[in-house]
C-alpha cells in the first residue's frame, strides 16, 4: 500500500513540475507591475494636419493632470497647419507646464516643420536624426488662388453681394486690391511676429537674430542643432536617456498610450490615437484634402 501511496505521489509531482514553469510565468506576468514597478510616462504621438486641438489638448490634460506620470513624451511627425491649433497647443503645453511641473521631451523622425515646430518648441527637450527637416518658421496664406479673368474670358459675370469694404477676401472670383493686400500682409506680419517671439522665449535665441534660424527657413537636424532649434541629434534612445534625466526616473518606464482608433475621419484629422506614426505620403494627403476645403471657404486662413 506504501508503494502505491509512492507512486501516486511521485507522479502528482512529476505533473506539477510539468506546469510549474507556466503556472509561475502567469503569476510573474499578473504581478510584475508589483515586483518590479515601472514609472509611468505619457506618449502623444502629433502627426498629419494640425487643424483641431481638441484631441492632442484631451490627452495632454490626461498626462499632466495624472500625478503618477512623471514625464510626457512628444513624437512629433507633423509639417504643420493651422496657425490657431499650432499656437493653441503651444499655449496649453506652457500653461499646464508651470500648474502641473513635469518634463516634456519631444522625439521627431523625419520632419518637425512650421506650426508642428512651434508647438516642439514649447518642451523641455527636443532630439531628432542628424537627416530630418526641421524649421520653416513663418506663416502664409497658401490657398489664394483668382479665377476672376478665367470666367471673364468665358463670358460669365460674377456680382458678389457683401456687407465690409474688406469681406469679399478670400473670393477667389474677385481681385484683390492694393488695400486687401496689405490688410491680409498685416495679418500674417503680425502672426508671424508672434511665433518668432515665442520660439525666441523657449528656445533662449536672440530674436534680433532671427534671420539666421527663423525666416522660413527649413534646416537638417544637424544644422537645427547648431543654430539652436533642437537639443540633441539622436533618436529614441537619447529621447528616453533624456527623459529619465530629466524625469528622475530610475528602472523602467510603462509608456501610457492612448486607446487605438481608427475611422475614415481619422485619414484627414491625422488623429489616429495610435502609436503608429503616419508616412511622409499620408501627411501630404491630409494636406491636400484640406486645401481642397479650405479654398472653397470664402475666409482666408493663416498656416504655419
Amino acid at each position: 500500500m506504501n508503494f502505491y501511496y509512492y507512486l501516486k505521489n511521485a507522479f502528482l509531482i512529476l505533473i506539477f513540475l510539468q506546469f510549474a514553469p507556466y503556472l509561475i510565468n502567469g503569476i510573474r506576468k499578473q504581478y510584475a507591475h508589483y515586483l518590479t514597478p515601472k514609472t509611468p510616462v505619457g506618449v502623444l504621438s502629433i502627426h498629419g494636419l494640425l487643424y483641431d486641438s481638441s484631441y492632442y489638448n484631451e490627452y495632454l490634460h490626461k498626462y499632466f493632470e495624472n500625478p503618477e506620470v512623471k514625464a510626457i513624451l512628444l513624437k512629433i511627425e507633423c509639417a504643420g497647419g493651422a496657425s490657431g491649433t499650432s499656437q493653441a497647443l503651444f499655449n496649453e503645453i506652457v500653461a499646464l507646464k508651470k500648474e502641473h511641473p513635469k518634463p516634456v521631451i519631444v522625439l521627431i523622425e523625419n520632419i518637425c516643420t512650421s506650426g508642428a515646430y512651434y508647438i516642439a518648441c514649447a518642451a523641455d527637450h527636443i532630439v531628432a536624426p542628424g537627416t530630418s527637416v526641421i524649421g520653416s518658421i513663418g506663416a502664409s496664406m497658401p490657398y489664394f488662388f483668382q479665377l476672376h479673368d478665367f470666367i471673364e474670358q468665358f463670358k460669365v459675370h460674377y456680382i458678389p453681394m457683401k456687407t465690409g469694404t474688406y469681406k469679399a477676401i478670400g473670393d477667389p472670383f474677385v481681385d484683390l486690391t492694393t488695400q486687401d493686400k496689405e490688410l491680409l500682409q498685416g495679418v500674417l506680419d503680425d502672426s508671424y511676429q508672434q511665433f518668432i517671439a515665442d520660439v525666441a522665449r523657449m528656445r533662449k535665441l536672440a530674436l534680433t537674430n532671427s534671420a539666421v534660424w527663423a525666416d522660413g527657413k527649413v534646416f537638417s537636424g544637424n544644422q537645427a542643432k547648431q543654430v539652436g532649434l533642437i537639443d540633441e541629434v539622436g533618436s529614441a534612445y537619447t529621447a528616453i536617456r533624456a527623459i529619465k534625466d530629466k524625469g528622475l526616473i530610475e528602472g523602467e518606464i510603462e509608456w501610457i498610450k492612448p486607446p487605438q482608433q481608427t475611422s475614415m475621419l481619422n485619414l484627414f484629422t491625422g488623429h489616429s490615437g495610435s502609436d503608429d506614426e503616419q508616412s511622409m505620403f499620408a501627411s501630404m494627403a491630409t494636406k491636400v484634402a484640406s486645401a481642397l476645403t479650405t479654398k472653397l471657404q470664402s475666409a482666408p486662413s493663416v498656416s504655419l
